[in-house]
């Protein structure tokens, strides 16, 4: 008796360790980001020339809502567990060129309305094949990229497309309320409202669930390929907004416009916190790690720091957080 009961009080505080270290991790990996991104702030206040500047924070920000406002949306397909929606950068190009060639000609609404039946096309399809047919969103979403890219080539022709200088869309690219720029005013409000679906509708439940356990879901009555169509959709709408405020940052449009989003966003959504394995995660959180990526960003080039090196710290970031969110993982299955 005495044999037998040893070895588990030994193991009791190998296994209590194994859950402290996972909750440790587990909140690190959740929620460090609030430490990190103050911590990133305070050191480029204090070490970086020119950082604190109100013209540089507000080129910050004004530079990262494109990349935001894609995370944010994007952070969807992330918790219901596709893991990425490749396909933005073709939806931001051709939501962007959509926007000046056909609001030169028919006027504006028009033009908002053709994009959005263009990032609608993007959603249906992608959800269609993820959802229904159960593909691999990764693949399903490459070939979407090359579709939609060779499309938008092909009907524009290659071709720079150029607003009316004095233009609506001249004037949001412009546009500023005090220091703070229309750009990033669109990034708060799209950040709050996706917030609140995430969190406060039935959609952004079952878009958890589904990531959480795909199975249950479905035995709980759920459609579950409506819910990944919907956060497909989710994900094609923000892709289109921050194709307008692209083009509205040049008052130009160019079927090459949003080339490394994907990874830029995908970056900004794991250092926040969501977990690319579904389930968990936050668009709230997501901001905090499009501000700490855009702050990096910001020092190193303010640093004089090539853009390769730029790419190398982005992909050693992204490396780091995925790493994290599996360590915590593992070690809560022990």
């Amino acid at each position: 008796m005495a044999q037998q009961t040893a070895p588990s009080t030994a193991e009791a505080p190998t296994q209590s360790e194994s859950s402290r270290l996972a909750g440790i991790l587990t909140w690190m990996s959740q929620n460090g980001i609030f430490i990190f991104t103050a911590v990133l702030i305070l050191f480029a206040l204090i070490f970086v020339d020119g950082f604190g500047s109100l013209m540089n924070i507000t080129d910050v920000f004004h530079r990262a809502a494109p990349i935001g406002i894609v995370a944010v949306g994007m952070t969807f397909v992330v918790i219901s567990g596709n893991y990425l929606d490749l396909s933005v950068v073709a939806q931001v190009a051709t939501a962007g060129v959509i926007l000046i060639a056909v609001s030169n000609n028919y006027g504006l609404f028009p033009a908002i309305l053709a994009a959005l039946a263009a990032a609608m096309l993007f959603a249906l399809v992608n959800g269609t094949a993820v959802g229904i047919f159960k593909a691999n969103a990764v693949i399903v979403t490459l070939a979407t990229t090359f579709i939609g890219l060779g499309l938008l080539r092909f009907f524009s022709g290659g071709s720079i497309f150029f607003g009316p200088p004095d233009g609506p869309i001249r004037t949001f690219g412009l546009g500023k309320i005090g220091p703070v720029p229309y750009s990033a005013i669109v990034l708060i409000i799209m950040t709050i409202v996706l917030g609140l679906l995430l969190n406060r509708t039935n959609f952004g439940f079952l878009v958890r669930s589904f990531g959480v356990n795909e199975s249950a879901t479905r035995l709980g009555g759920t459609n579950t390929a409506l819910v990944i169509i919907g956060a497909f959709l989710v994900t094609a709408v923000a892709a289109m907004v921050a194709g307008f405020v692209l083009a509205a940052f040049s008052n130009t449009a160019v079927s090459n416009d949003g080339v490394g989003y994907e990874f830029r966003a995908l970056a900004a959504i794991i250092v926040g916190g969501t977990s690319v394995f579904g389930g968990r995660g936050s668009v709230y959180r997501t901001f905090l790690g499009v501000i700490f990526v855009s702050v990096l960003t910001n020092i190193l080039v303010l640093s004089g720091i090539s853009f390769g090196y730029q790419q190398v710290a982005l992909g050693v970031l992204i490396v780091l957080a995925v790493s994290l969110d599996a360590l915590a993982r593992k070690v809560a299955q022990r």
